[in-house]
């Protein structure tokens, strides 16, 4: 896929990028790891590049009590976690929210102006969610976490 542009934003947005298109695949079901998203700036990820964090929370997780944690698995942030968040767009806005601030918090790693990074989180994801969001951003790299 080299020479290749892909878009990294979402449907309808000029998001395009000059560089490769790096999908970074983790499940939110009890805690959201940041490894493979470190690992991807890190060893994948250059200047002009576009990070697509993909949160998956499984239907069995979305269905539950799941947002009882008090911290990320890796210590990223200090906020809490209300239990019982209610409805899976209250969810997905939550999470949303908590990405945000650990994405802030990876500036160590990675200079924002030069290799973008956007989240998508998918609710009750099907299999093959990974493989057809990896298709339609035209990602060079899929990187899964656990």
């Amino acid at each position: 896929m080299s020479g290749q542009k892909g878009v990294c934003g979402e449907k309808g947005s000029s998001d395009y990028v000059s560089g490769k298109v790096v999908v970074v695949a983790s499940k939110a079901c009890r805690e959201i790891s940041r490894t493979a998203l470190v690992w991807a700036l890190t060893h994948v990820a250059q200047n002009g590049d576009c990070i697509k964090l993909l949160l998956l929370i499984p239907a069995i997780c979305s269905s539950k009590r799941i947002w009882g944690l008090s911290r990320f698995a890796t210590d990223c942030t200090t906020g809490h976690w209300r239990s019982g968040v209610g409805t899976a767009s209250d969810q997905k806005e939550l999470v949303a929210n908590l990405c945000s601030h650990m994405v802030l918090q990876l500036h160590d790693f990675y200079d924002p102006e030069k290799i973008k990074i956007r989240v998508k989180i998918l609710s009750g994801s099907s299999f093959g969610a990974v493989a057809a969001e990896a298709k339609k951003v035209q990602s060079s790299w899929v990187i899964l976490d656990k």
